[in-house]
């Protein structure tokens, strides 16, 4: 049995379109110019500070930062009904079920409002663990994933050996958490990187959630 830890936005969630437009309602005012999706793969980078500092050209203070993250969520929050799950994620989650398999959701968004929206799709039932940031805003995932992976090695639901875990991502990060705690990884290219940089990872990229699942066979 194969457990799939996924990953919430630009993954399952398909949300690029919503970042994008939030960021750009955020620089504006800290002298930062409109970017494009393409803008936004180039640049994107955790920690979430870095990626600012190279939108805006320069380091931002403790207190731009604070300001900047706020504004930011701020903006997500009103914009984020014009996102959507990713047309496959049903069907992917469907997948995983049918073949024996179990999964999980470890996202780097605000905890209790990512358990709220994974309800409101009605994927609570579908997920042994859904783990979102409880720590540091903008901070890189592989902490998080080892915390979620320690979890999940006690659940009686889960396997007892991380060979049989798989991470699904969008996202640099997702790679270096997987490769940090000694996990496998599939890389969507739907969302926040390029696929040559998400190749540059080493690890197999996929075109859609389902080819994901098909690259691991199940």
């Amino acid at each position: 049995m194969r457990h799939v830890i996924w990953d919430w936005n630009g993954t399952l969630f398909d949300d690029l379109h919503v970042v994008i437009d939030a960021v750009n309602a955020t620089i504006g005012p800290f002298g930062g110019r409109p970017i494009t999706a393409d803008d936004y793969r180039a640049h994107y980078t955790r920690p979430v500070r870095v990626f600012y500092d190279r939108l805006l050209g320069r380091p931002l203070s403790e207190d731009e930062w604070h300001s900047v993250d706020d504004a930011f969520h701020g903006s997500y929050r009103t914009l984020m009904g014009d996102a959507a799950l990713n047309a496959e994620a049903l069907a992917a989650i469907e997948r995983v079920r049918q073949s024996g398999g179990s999964q999980s959701l470890l996202s780097m968004y605000f905890h209790d409002e990512l358990i709220s929206l994974v309800a409101g799709y009605g994927l609570s039932h579908e997920l042994l663990l859904v783990n979102g940031l409880q720590g540091e805003k903008g901070a890189q995932k592989a902490t998080s994933m080892q915390h979620h992976l320690a979890a999940l090695l006690a659940h009686p639901a889960a396997p007892n050996e991380l060979s049989r875990y798989l991470v699904i991502g969008d996202a640099l990060d997702d790679a270096a958490a997987a490769r940090h705690n000694e996990v496998d990884c599939i890389l969507f290219a739907g969302g926040s990187h390029a696929p040559e940089e998400l190749a540059s990872m080493g690890y197999p990229v996929a075109e859609s959630l389902l080819h994901a699942l098909d690259l691991a066979g199940l």
